[in-house]
């Protein structure tokens, strides 16, 4: 038997589970890769939550979808007419599991404990008013195939409050239980001694023989009833003995039309589930007897009342009865003067004056009156909660996902349980300490360090948070870091716990000298000198040197000086007509990238001239390659300097 475990699931108030019709394909597809993999079964689960569809009175997830899918029983005498009718939808409980159907042998059902298909549900809760053992007979009205699981105890002072504790459990209560086979010895025992007891010899007359077999027939029969429906008689048996498994207290899976329940040892207040399927579908009521026991059910509850409890100011109270007989009138009285004649009469925009206790009393036809059914009312009211938020200055608190840094008072609302609240926050900003870290750094590579606390408080410490590099994590008062290296180098922080705050310190930065070459790039003014391993230089280029520290720290630093150097300014114009002033194009601070190549693009993109080492002494004289003047007019010129990855692109014009 394959059985398939619910992951625990929390489902919003208005969630219903959609019909087998509506999702068998798409579980069929999941269940064809997850029936050989247990891990798998929460993704089923998951899977059915996300299609659930919207409905009034819905909690979370439970095999049943609202409250007043459950509907109050009880075995006793019922004057008021009211009736259980079975279910017709021929639809099974998703909820359960798939299980290999056994009856048909092909195709899967949703079964549970020992019924293995669920069509045509209908649920009902009995409450226990005397203690004791109960047995019970559950019928259909019209002779049809039903079969039954019944579960408890369940506690709670109303049905509603009971299935608000069910539901909120239900994958704990409604899981799938293997039934173990069971026989029942001591009746076959009585069986053979009905043979024995009753047995002529061969030479009995026929008359004999006769009264023989009518008396082991009798006796026969009186053992198999008793068997079944007699809890004193030692050999009571069947089902019964198997359970209860976990939650579920009886069940039974037969082609029978009635079926008997047994609950033993049940208790005053305390409430049971029956889910009792109809096989064929057929309209009908179903009805409940006691056969047995000292134990009785409460029939002061079967007018099925309620309301959509609690619920916020504002919004509706919904009053309902379930199980009207019919032909039957209502009269509703509760808080605030409230009354009303109808069956489910509805309280608009509710204020706190309409919480309390509602009654609700049928006549029927015949003028017969129920006990007066109390329906108790909750309203939420949404007076404004005062509120104070300590922070520490620089710091962030958050409060109902609202996010304070600041001291004020403020104003919010926000979700609290189902309906919304005022809260009036007094945000207190308290001052960082003078509290700081000390540190033994630089630390030489290989060597430990040692983290302390300067101007610590003096009370109200309650912990300490260090963290920093390479996932440093600590709660010492003065941490020691071994066997530091690059990777331990940088930042380190700290937090105080003290009076209920977190205090942060400012942070630290810890440098680790390394014991190997290290490369150095430094950029300097252009015309400036740095100091290197006791020498001054300028010049673009590496160098390299060996510092001693006073921590022992030696290490060769490969140094890569790279000058800063002067900004080219290409002029924008120039007359090489030979009047000696102007006759080149000039570029100023070009002797500095001697290295530089210049070439020059007439309109047509021909290279016209094109030098290196660029000056005065070979500056651009308005000639091409050939020695020839170009005309007068605009040319374009890059000035690529060889070294660098930057170019210089721009126009010049030369007049005649």
């Amino acid at each position: 038997m394959l059985k398939i475990t619910f992951c625990d699931c929390s489902i919003a108030e208005n969630t219903i589970f959609a019909n087998k019709h509506d999702i068998i394909d798409l579980y069929s597809i999941y269940f064809t890769f997850t029936k050989h993999n247990k891990t798998m079964n929460a993704v089923v689960r998951i899977f059915f939550i996300l299609i659930g569809l919207s409905a009034s009175y819905v909690f979370g997830a439970c095999p049943f979808s609202r409250y007043t899918d459950v509907v109050t029983a009880c075995t006793g005498a019922n004057d008021l007419g009211i009736v259980y009718p079975a279910g017709i939808s021929h639809e099974e409980v998703s909820f359960f599991p798939l299980r290999p159907n056994k009856r048909t042998g092909k195709g899967y059902t949703h079964g549970i404990g020992c019924v293995d298909e669920t069509p045509s549900p209908a649920w009902y809760a009995i409450k226990i008013d005397h203690p004791g053992e109960l047995l019970m007979k559950i019928s259909h009205s019209n002779y049809a195939d039903i079969d039954f699981a019944c579960w408890g105890p369940f506690k709670g002072d109303s049905k509603q409050a009971m299935l608000e504790n069910v539901c909120a459990n239900a994958d704990a209560y409604f899981v799938d239980c293997l039934v173990p086979n069971t026989t029942n010895d001591c009746k076959q025992m009585q069986l053979d001694q009905c043979e024995s007891k009753f047995a002529v010899g061969p030479t009995a007359t026929a008359i004999q023989k006769i009264e023989s077999k009518e008396k082991i027939s009798d006796c026969k029969e009186s053992v198999e009833r008793r068997s079944e429906s007699d809890v004193e008689y030692e050999c009571f048996y069947g089902n019964h003995d198997a359970f209860p498994i976990g939650q579920m207290a009886d069940c039974s899976f037969s082609n029978s039309a009635s079926e008997s329940c047994f609950i033993s040892n049940a208790q005053k207040g305390d409430w049971y589930i029956i889910m009792v399927t109809n096989f064929s579908g057929t309209a009908g009521n179903i009805c409940f007897s006691k056969i047995s026991g000292s134990a009785s059910t409460d029939c002061n509850v079967i007018v099925d009342a309620g309301s959509n409890s609690p619920v916020c100011e504002g919004e509706d109270i919904n009053l309902y009865v379930n199980n009207m007989p019919e032909y039957a009138s209502c009269k509703w009285w509760g808080p605030d003067g409230f009354e009303s004649n109808e069956v489910s009469p509805k309280i608009a925009n509710v204020k706190k004056a309409n919480s309390g206790i509602y009654y609700v009393q049928i006549t029927t036809h015949d003028g017969l009156k129920s006990d007066e059914v109390p329906v108790y009312v909750s309203v939420i009211t949404n007076t404004p909660v005062d509120t104070t938020i300590r922070i520490v200055e620089g710091t962030v608190a958050k409060f109902k996902d609202v996010e304070f840094s600041k001291a004020g008072d403020y104003k919010l609302t926000a979700e609290s349980g189902q309906c919304a609240k005022i809260f009036n926050v007094k945000v207190v900003e308290e001052p960082l300490l003078p509290a700081f870290i000390e540190q033994n750094g630089p630390i030489c590579e290989g060597d430990s360090l040692f983290l302390s606390i300067g101007d610590a408080p003096d009370s109200g410490v309650t912990g300490y948070i260090w963290s920093g590099p390479n996932g440093f994590h600590s709660t010492l008062e003065c941490p020691v870091v071994s066997k530091m290296n690059q990777n331990k180098a940088g930042e380190y922080s700290l937090k105080i716990k003290k009076d209920g705050l977190i205090y942060p310190v400012a942070p630290v930065n810890v440098t680790v000298i390394p014991k190997f070459k290290n490369k150095v790039t430094q950029h300097i003014p252009f015309g400036e000198s740095f100091d290197f391993g006791g020498e001054t230089v300028c010049d673009r280029g590496v160098y390299t040197a060996t510092f001693e520290s006073s921590y022992g720290c030696d290490s060769v630093v490969e140094l890569h000086l790279i000058p800063d150097m002067p900004k080219l300014e290409p002029s924008d114009f120039f007359t090489p007509n030979g009047d000696g002033e102007n006759d080149v194009w000039l570029i100023k601070n070009i002797e500095y990238y001697p290295d530089a190549m210049i070439r020059i693009y007439d309109r047509f993109g021909n290279n016209v001239y094109e030098a290196t080492e660029y000056g005065l002494d070979n500056a651009w004289n308005g000639k091409n390659k050939n020695g020839r003047d170009l005309p007068s007019t605009d040319y374009w010129y890059t000035i690529d300097v060889q070294y660098s990855d930057f170019v210089i692109y721009g126009h010049v014009t030369l007049l005649r």
